[in-house]
């Protein structure tokens, strides 16, 4: 999606990527938040782009 953007900007690839990448974005914050009651990684989990690595990371040191 950032490179269409810098590049050539495609509307309908931002159209057909830009819903996907936020509801996927929604899904992983779903995700952590059923997944583990602590704070950290529930925090972790709302970091755009890394969050959901940053949150399984944390919740997998602990296990």
């Amino acid at each position: 999606m950032l490179a269409n953007l810098a590049t050539v900007h495609i509307s309908w690839i931002a159209a057909l990527v830009g819903p996907l990448h936020g509801c996927a974005y929604l899904l992983v914050i779903g995700a952590v938040l059923q997944a583990t009651a602590e704070r950290r990684p529930r925090w972790l989990s709302l970091v755009p782009g890394v969050g959901g690595l940053l949150a399984e990371r944390k919740v997998a040191s602990r296990g």
